[in-house]
C-alpha cells in the first residue's frame, strides 16, 4: 500500500502546484500566450508531502494562474469543483521532488521528464515519466532505494485522487470510482543497503484501479505500521482491522511484474542467495481479496548450495478479511506444481542431501461457514523422495534396508458437511506408494452441528465433542510393502519368505483381536487381516454404528463392548 500511495503522490503532485497559495509560498509566473502558462521555483505541500518543482510548463489552460494557485484551497467541495473545470492540451515538468516524513521514517523522491496530455474536465489522459528515484531512510539506519524506469500511465482521475488525500471515509458504502485506467513502468530496482539485497523486475502493469476515501488517515496508519513489534501483538489491537479496511477502499483489475531477480547476503556472507521468479500476477482484486494470484518459474539458490525451483503456485479467491478471525485467509482453490529441491543436509553429513521433487498439489474449499469450509477436496501427485542422497540418516536406513531407492507417494482427501442430516463425511482419505500399495479410509460422523465452524474455540470444541462416529470403511490394496518387510525378515532371520508370512498373519491376528477385545467381531477383523497378510492382494473392512459412537462412549466403555455394538464387515480377496 505504502509503495501506491507513492506513486499516487506522484499523480497528485503533477497539478498540485497551485497549492502553493496555501502555504504562503507563490511560484514566479510567466504567462506566454493565452491559457499558456510557465512557473518557476515552485514549493507546495499537500498531504504530508513537500513538493519542490524547479520549472514547469502548461499548455492551453483552461484556468487563470489565480484559480490555478487556489486550485487545493478551501474544503473537499471546493477543490472537486475546480479540478472538474481544469483542462489543458499538456503540461510538462523536467523534475519533481519530493520528500515525506511518517515516524522516523523520511522519504525523498526525485521524478524525471514528466509530461501529461488531454487534460479535460480534472482527467489527464496520459501521463509519461522519463523515470524516477526514491529513498527510504530509518532512524535505525536502515536504507532503501528505489529505482523506477520509464513509465505511462493513462486514465489518471485527479479529481478522485484529491478525494483519496483530502477525505477520511464517513460512509462505509462509499462508491468505489476510477483513479486510473492503467499504468505501465518499464522497470524496477529496489536496493536494501544494511541487509546487501538488491530486487530488480522487468515491466511492471497496473490496471484498473479503483478506490474511495480510507477509514483512516494514510499517514497516520503507515505510522501505526512502523512501530509494530512483532513481539508485542496486542501493542495496536485494531492495526489489522484498519489495514485490512485500508486494502478493501481500492479495487484492482489487474496487477503483474515480470523478470524478478533477487541477490543478498547470505550464510557465509562471500556466497549470496539468488531468487528469481519469471512473472507474478494478480487479477480481480476487490473488497480486500484477490481473484487469482500466480507466481511462475521460481528458483531459489541458496548460499549452501541448495537449489529450489517451482513452475506455478496459484492461489484463488483470497479473502484477506478472514484473517480477523481465523490465523488464514480464506481460499477457494490453492496449487503448486512442478517443484523440485537439492538441498544440503549438514546434519546428516557433508555429502548428504535431501532431493525431492512434486508433480502437482491442488486443494479446493468452499462454502466457507465462520472459519473453516464445509467443503473440500485435495490430492498430491508423485511426491518422489531421493532416499539414497540421504546417506546414512535414520528416517531413511529402514527404506532402504527394504530395497527403495526412493518413496513415489501420492494421495487425495475429500471432505463434506451436509447441513440438512448434519453428517460430516470424509471420503476418499487415500494414500497410495509406488511398489507398496495403497490405502483408502471412507468416515462419516453424526450428530455434527454448525457451530463445529464457530470462531470461539468452546463453542467448536463442544461441538466436536457431541458428534459422534457412523462409519468407518478401510481398503487396503496391494502388498508391495509387507512382500519387502517379510522378504527382509526372512534374510535376517536366515529363513524362508514362507515361513516369516505365516508368522506374521499369526502375530497380525492375535494383535488385532487383542486391541478391539477378543469378541466375535474382533476375530472376524482379525481374521480378515491375517488371511491379507498371507496373500496381500485386498482387503476391506467396514464398520458401521447407526446410533453412533461419541467421545463419552470410547473414555466410558472398552473397545469389547462399543464392537459388539458395530455392524462389522471383514474380507480379505484370497
Amino acid at each position: 500500500m505504502q509503495k501506491l500511495i507513492s506513486r499516487n503522490a506522484l499523480i497528485a503532485g503533477v497539478l498540485g502546484f497551485a497549492a502553493a497559495a496555501a502555504v504562503g509560498t507563490l511560484p514566479a509566473i510567466t504567462q506566454a500566450a493565452e491559457g499558456d502558462l510557465s512557473l518557476d521555483n515552485l514549493t507546495f505541500s499537500l498531504g504530508g508531502v513537500v513538493y519542490k518543482v524547479p520549472h514547469l510548463e502548461l499548455k492551453g489552460a483552461s484556468l487563470t494562474a489565480l484559480e490555478l494557485a487556489q486550485l487545493f484551497t478551501g474544503d473537499e467541495k471546493a477543490v472537486d469543483g475546480r479540478l472538474a473545470r481544469l483542462s489543458a492540451k499538456g503540461l510538462v515538468i523536467p523534475t519533481l521532488t519530493t520528500e515525506r516524513k511518517v515516524g522516523e521514517t523520511t522519504e525523498r523522491a526525485v521524478y524525471r521528464d514528466l509530461a501529461a496530455e488531454g487534460i479535460a474536465a480534472g482527467r489527464i489522459a496520459s501521463l509519461k515519466a522519463g523515470g524516477a528515484e526514491q529513498t527510504i531512510d530509518k532512524a535505525d539506519g536502515q536504507s532503501q532505494r528505489l529505482v523506477w524506469g520509464a513509465s505511462l500511465a493513462k486514465g489518471i482521475d485527479l479529481r478522485q485522487l484529491a478525494h483519496l488525500a483530502l477525505a477520511v471515509q464517513r460512509d462505509r458504502d462509499e462508491a468505489l470510482k476510477p483513479v486510473i485506467e492503467e499504468e505501465r513502468v518499464a522497470s524496477l530496482t529496489l536496493e536494501d543497503r544494511v541487509g546487501r539485497m538488491t530486487a530488480r523486475t522487468g515491466p511492471l502493469t497496473l490496471a484498473g484501479v479503483k478506490g474511495r476515501a480510507l477509514p483512516v488517515s494514510p499517514t497516520a496508519l503507515l505510522e501505526r505500521v512502523q512501530k509494530v513489534d512483532p513481539d508485542k501483538t496486542e501493542a495496536d489491537p485494531t492495526l489489522l482491522k484498519d489495514v485490512i479496511e485500508a486494502i478493501a477502499s481500492f479495487d484492482v483489475g489487474a496487477l503483474e511484474a515480470r523478470d524478478i531477480a533477487v541477490t543478498g547476503k547470505g550464510e557465509p556472507a562471500d556466497k549470496p542467495y539468488a531468487i528469481k521468479v519469471g512473472r507474478i500476477a494478480a487479477t480481480k482484486m476487490s473488497g480486500a481479496a484477490v481473484g487469482d494470484f500466480a507466481m511462475e518459474n521460481f528458483s531459489l539458490q541458496s548460499s549452501d548450495g541448495g537449489l529450489l525451483t517451482l513452475s506455478r503456485f496459484g492461489l484463488r479467491d483470497a479473502r484477506l478479511a478472514a484473517l480477523l478471525e481465523a490465523p488464514f485467509p480464506q481460499l477457494s482453490r490453492v496449487e503448486l506444481k512442478g517443484l523440485q529441491g537439492d538441498l544440503p543436509d549438514a546434519r546428516i553429513g557433508e555429502t548428504s542431501r535431501m532431493k525431492f521433487s512434486l508433480a502437482d498439489v491442488e486443494a479446493n474449499f468452499a462454502d466457507y461457514r465462520e472459519i473453516a469450509p464445509a467443503k473440500l477436496s485435495a490430492r498430491m501427485d508423485r511426491l518422489d523422495i531421493d532416499l539414497a542422497a540421504r546417506g546414512e540418516a535414520p528416517s531413511t536406513a529402514q527404506f532402504l534396508a527394504l530395497g527403495y531407492r526412493d518413496l513415489d507417494l501420492s494421495a487425495a482427501v475429500a471432505g463434506e458437511w451436509r447441513e440438512q442430516t448434519q453428517e460430516a463425511v470424509f471420503a476418499p482419505l487415500r494414500i497410495e506408494g509406488r511398489d507398496m500399495g495403497a490405502a483408502t479410509l471412507s468416515v462419516t460422523f453424526g450428530n455434527v452441528s454448525g457451530a463445529i465452524f464457530s470462531s470461539m474455540a468452546v463453542v467448536s470444541k463442544a461441538a466436536a465433542m457431541a458428534a459422534s462416529l457412523k462409519s468407518v470403511e478401510l481398503v487396503v490394496e496391494g502388498g508391495g510393502l509387507i512382500d519387502r518387510l517379510l522378504t527382509l525378515e526372512a534374510r535376517e532371520q536366515k529363513g524362508s519368505v514362507e515361513k516369516a508370512r505365516a508368522e506374521y498373519a499369526k502375530g497380525a491376528g492375535l494383535a488385532v483381536a487383542s486391541v478391539l477385545g477378543g469378541g466375535e467381531k474382533a476375530k472376524k477383523i482379525a481374521e480378515a487381516v491375517s488371511a491379507y497378510v498371507l496373500r496381500p492382494k485386498r482387503l476391506q473392512v467396514r464398520l458401521a454404528a447407526p446410533a453412533g459412537v461419541n467421545a463419552l462412549d470410547v473414555m466410558s466403555r472398552k473397545p469389547s463392548e462399543i464392537l459388539e455394538g458395530v455392524e462389522v464387515e471383514a474380507v480379505a480377496e484370497r
